[in-house]
């Protein structure tokens, strides 16, 4: 019976997946240049033989059957991992040097999502000006493999059918993150050696601080792969409050500290200016706002997501005072001074408002959302905004937290282990941590989107004016990956649109104590990955259900113990050891 079920299940996994391709759903391979059309439907028929691999393997997941492939898998990495050792004690411990272009550079197969910055003008990540310099600047021809998101790319993971490269977030998608991933053969780990004799720029990048190198190995001390790295500690921030100071100025009042001056400000939005929302966000921002720790300061709660204090992780949405953030959150909803349609707007909405003056106070990023607000009325007369430093419990104090990021983050570009030649394809990904290949990879092409004369880049007509129409953002995701992360480390030096208000919110949102309390990039231990990402996911969508009740007064805060009780029931005290077995052992590499 239970083997009827599993064929069942694989057969129809694989219609759909016939379904799905003859529909067009699925992007299949996308490649290459303009006019390969050959290329590209042959390449299709490839990927269409691989989803059907992929829904075989997926259906055995589903029905519990598949320990053969693990075993199978696992025992795949570990000679992958012998390998690498043997080509590390044969490396020159000295440090390599690569030359580019590289002699006799191979071609190899690459990849990654399809790009909404560029995907509705190109096709394939080398037809890009950017992907074509890249290759005449390295030598090697990229051969590319494009699929259309998670789903897609999970699906080609499972299909043992990978390129020699892959541009992924494994640590948000992939369960178990890049360790799981080499455990089940599809990440070729690296070697400290490995990395110093082929990619010695990336060796560079990474070792020159020790959290760096921390954040790019896994337990077992492999590095996983191309990491994309903040370069400045100004750049890991960027996300705070914003608001109408123009209203400020027009009132006679300071922009806002502690809880109470933004209360109060709201209220005079309300009433002095007519705001029909003074403070407008939506749901899921509401909750990225708590979990950052925006407003949670002036009730002595570092934020509502996992920290760690003194080396210890908390999980900041069970803590007592969590109680009174919600509390003071419910109060701006019951006198209406936050949009009583948080749970249902979406973005559109939240913009019209804060542009219209419909709203005087929202959340989001100063480039995106701040940003954008001022470019779209910048011939408003009076029309102005400014970031705000997270609040506090008292003026003049720090705020506990805030929006930080690691070292580390995002995207990761790994060796996969289909690949037959990882060391020169290794020399391929470490020309983004060379000087030239930084500039590129951050800035574009020098002549054509920038020029630099005694230390100072100016972005040229092409990028500021272009002659087609298009945006800064869009010619830059053309010439440059600064639209997304990748194998560079990323510079914020310059800026083509940057206002000046926008300059002082990125540094009043950065000014917070959210470098001690942050949760390292930690690896979570591959016997517990199944565990943790199924309690931490019922967990966080009871949380998020009860934080809008909450909020919205549908759940009296006098059921605050009962929510409590609940996250105990459901595994938060088994997610806290588990985050803080991964934090003990991140401190030991």
């Amino acid at each position: 019976m239970k083997e009827g079920l599993e064929i069942h299940f694989a057969l129809l996994f694989c219609l759909l997946t016939l379904q799905i391709l003859h529909k067009g759903r699925y992007s299949g391979i996308r490649n290459k240049k303009p006019g390969g059309e050959g290329m590209k439907t042959k390449q299709s028929i490839r990927k269409g033989i691989s989803l059907l691999a992929a829904g075989a393997l997926a259906a055995g997941m589903l029905t519990g059957c598949g320990g053969n492939e693990e075993t199978s898998a696992k025992t795949d990495a570990g000679t992958k991992t012998n390998t690498t050792s043997e080509s590390s004690k044969s490396s020159s411990s000295e440090m390599g040097k690569v030359t580019y272009p590289v002699k006799d550079a191979e071609k190899f197969t690459y990849g990654m999502k399809l790009a909404g910055a560029w995907n509705d003008r190109y096709d394939s990540f080398d037809a890009l000006p950017l992907g074509q310099e890249l290759e005449k600047k390295t030598g090697f021809d990229m051969d590319m493999v494009h699929v259309e998101g998670n789903q897609a790319m999970n699906l080609l993971l499972a299909s043992g059918e990978l390129p020699d490269v892959l541009a992924y977030n494994f640590q948000s998608f992939y369960n178990g993150g890049e360790e799981k991933a080499i455990q089940d053969g599809l990440i070729y780990p690296m070697s400290e050696e490995f990395v110093k004799e082929n990619a010695p720029d990336y060796w560079k990048a990474i070792s020159e601080k020790p959290d760096i190198l921390k954040q790019v190995k896994t337990s077992d001390g492999s590095i996983y792969g191309f990491a994309y790295i903040i370069g400045d500690e100004e750049a890991k921030g960027g996300y705070g409050l914003t608001l109408r100071d123009d209203w400020c100025e027009e009132f006679g009042l300071e922009l806002p500290e502690t809880a109470d001056e933004f209360y109060n400000l709201l209220k005079a939005f309300k009433e002095k200016k007519g705001a029909e929302v003074p403070f407008c966000l939506k749901s899921d921002t509401l909750i990225e706002m708590l979990q950052r720790g925006i407003v949670t300061s002036p009730f002595g709660l570092v934020c509502a997501d996992n920290y760690v204090d003194d080396g210890k992780v908390v999980i900041g949405y069970e803590q007592p005072e969590f109680k009174d953030v919600l509390s003071w959150l419910n109060k701006l909803y019951e006198d209406e001074l936050l949009d009583p349609n948080f749970s249902t707007i979406d973005d559109e909405t939240v913009k019209a408002n804060m542009l219209t003056g419909k709203a005087g106070a929202s959340v989001g990023a100063v480039g995106g959302f701040m940003g954008n607000l001022l470019s779209t009325n910048k011939d408003v007369a009076d029309y102005s905004l400014a970031g705000i430093k997270n609040l506090v419990a008292n003026k003049g104090d720090t705020p506990l937290y805030g929006h930080y990021n690691n070292d580390v983050v995002g995207i990761v570009t790994a060796i996969t282990n289909s690949c037959r030649n990882p060391e020169e394809v290794a020399k391929f990904l470490n020309y983004g941590y060379t000087d030239e290949g930084h500039m590129l990879y951050n800035y574009g092409i020098e002549g054509k989107t920038y020029e630099l004369k005694d230390g100072d880049l100016k972005f040229s007509d092409l990028v500021l004016d272009n002659p087609d129409g298009l945006t800064p953002q869009q010619v830059t995701a053309e010439y440059a990956m600064s639209y997304t992360n990748g194998p560079f480390v990323s510079d914020s030096k310059y800026s083509y649109n940057e206002d000046e208000r926008q300059t002082v919110a990125k540094e009043r949102f950065i000014a917070n104590n959210a470098k001690e309390y942050k949760l390292p990039r930690v690896t979570i231990n591959a016997e517990d990955t199944s565990e943790y990402s199924s309690l931490l996911s019922e967990l966080t969508t009871y949380r998020d259900e009860m934080i809008i009740k909450f909020v919205r007064g549908e759940e009296s805060l006098d059921q605050y113990d009962n929510y409590v009780d609940t996250l105990k029931s459901m595994g938060v005290d088994r997610v806290q050891e588990i985050l803080q077995g991964a934090v003990d052992e991140y401190s030991k590499r």
